[in-house]
């Protein structure tokens, strides 16, 4: 959740306050009347704290910027691949033949001259 997030999910909960602090205290009260602290403590608790963060905005903000990032986990290695199947072997297999009846001093030496393969 990014730090313009964290703002504006404030103002959410304390339903809009409006600008200035009379304003914001107002918003506060009257979510604190809505959600009171003996009946509903976790939402008292995103009022409380939204209400905090509103008030003192630049204090909050340094101090989520300088919080720790938490460590997070490497991604799984990919599964290893598939043991060659039959269609594998034969392409292999057609790899080799190939791969013998090639002259190898003859692809050392480069292409025939005059591309005439026959002589």
């Amino acid at each position: 959740m990014s730090l313009r997030d964290l703002f504006l999910e404030a103002r959410k909960t304390l339903g809009d306050p409006g600008e200035g602090e009379a304003a914001l205290k107002r918003a506060y009260r009257r979510a604190v009347l809505a959600h009171p602290p003996d009946r509903e403590p976790e939402a008292f608790r995103a009022v409380r704290d939204a209400y905090e963060l509103l008030l003192d905005p630049l204090g909050r903000a340094i101090e989520l910027l300088r919080a720790e990032v938490p460590f997070a986990k490497p991604p799984l290695a990919p599964p290893p691949p598939a043991a060659p199947g039959p269609e594998d072997a034969l392409a292999d297999a057609l790899l080799r033949l190939a791969a013998a009846r090639v002259d190898a001093e003859a692809l050392l030496d480069g292409p025939a001259e005059g591309g005439d393969r026959d002589e």
